[in-house]
C-alpha cells in the first residue's frame, strides 16, 4: 500500500530550501501508522533524505541523482522504498504524493497572492496616477487665476478697451487677441482710442475690434475731415499759384 496522505499537523524546516518554501507538513500520527513502519530504519532515514530534497528541488528528483547521493549507488534501500509503495518512479523520476500536494497548494496559494498583489498594485499606480493629474489640474488652475488675478490688475483690461471701442462685435476672437498684446501696447491702444473713435462716429465705419487689433491700427495716422479740407485748400491754393504767378 502507498503512504497515506499526510495532512497538516508538524512542521520540519529545511534550511536549504527557498526562502518561498523553508517548511514542508509533516503529521507524526501517520508516519507511526503507514507503511513506512514496515521498512528499516536505514530505508525510514533515506525516506526523511529523499523528502528534504524533493522539497527543495520543488518536486524535480531523478532517480539517479537519488540513487548516487543518497545511496551511494546502492539500490537495495531505495528498492525498498518502492516495493513498500512509499515512494513512485516514473519516467526516471521520484514521485512522493503528498509532497505533491503541498507543492500544488503552495502553488494555488502563490498565484491568488500574486494575483492580490498585482491588483493592489495596478490600484495603487492608479491611484498615483490620477492623484498626479488632479494636481497638475489644480496647479494649472492656480496658475490660470494668479494669472487672472494679475492681468485684471493692470490697466487697461480686456473690458476697459471692449467699452471704449464701443463696437461690440467678435469678443470671443477678439479677447485672446488683447491677452497676447504687450502692456505698452495695450496703452498705446486706448490712447489712440480716443481719437479714433472721434473719426469714426458711425460705428458701421469703425472696424471691427479684431481687425482692429489683427492691424495694428493703433500705429496709423488718423486723418480727420478738417484736416482733409485743409489739405484740399493747401493743394487749390498751390496750384492757383502756379497758373497766375503774378497775382
Amino acid at each position: 500500500m502507498r503512504l497515506p496522505r499526510i495532512v497538516p499537523f508538524f512542521y520540519l524546516k529545511i534550511n536549504q530550501m527557498a526562502k518561498e518554501l523553508p517548511y514542508f507538513k509533516f503529521e507524526p500520527n501517520q508516519w507511526e501508522n503507514g507503511n513506512i513502519q514496515i521498512c528499516s530504519r536505514e530505508a525510514k532515514g533515506l525516506f526523511i533524505d529523499l523528502c528534504s530534497s524533493y522539497w527543495s528541488r520543488l518536486g524535480e528528483l531523478p532517480y539517479a541523482l537519488a540513487l548516487q547521493k543518497h545511496c551511494n549507488g546502492i539500490a537495495s534501500v531505495l528498492q525498498e522504498l518502492i516495493n513498500n509503495e512509499i515512494i513512485i518512479v516514473l519516467d526516471g523520476q521520484i514521485v512522493i504524493e503528498f509532497m505533491d500536494e503541498q507543492l500544488n497548494e503552495f502553488q494555488e496559494t502563490s498565484g491568488k497572492r500574486r494575483d492580490a498583489a498585482n491588483k493592489r498594485w495596478k490600484n495603487a499606480n492608479a491611484l498615483q496616477v490620477q492623484c498626479k493629474s488632479n494636481a497638475i489640474r489644480e496647479e494649472k488652475r492656480r496658475e490660470e487665476e494668479i494669472k487672472k488675478k494679475n492681468t485684471a490688475s493692470l490697466f487697461p483690461s480686456f473690458d476697459d478697451f471692449w467699452i471704449k471701442y464701443d463696437k461690440q462685435v467678435g469678443r470671443k476672437n477678439c479677447e485672446p487677441k488683447w491677452d497676447k498684446i504687450k502692456q505698452n501696447e495695450k496703452e498705446a491702444i486706448m490712447q489712440h482710442l480716443d481719437s479714433y473713435i472721434l473719426s469714426t462716429p458711425e460705428k458701421a465705419f469703425r472696424k471691427n475690434p479684431l481687425s482692429y487689433l489683427n492691424q495694428e491700427a493703433w500705429s496709423n495716422e488718423i486723418i480727420t475731415k478738417n484736416q482733409m479740407n485743409n489739405e484740399q485748400f493747401t493743394n487749390i491754393a498751390k496750384s492757383i499759384r502756379e497758373q497766375y504767378p503774378n497775382l
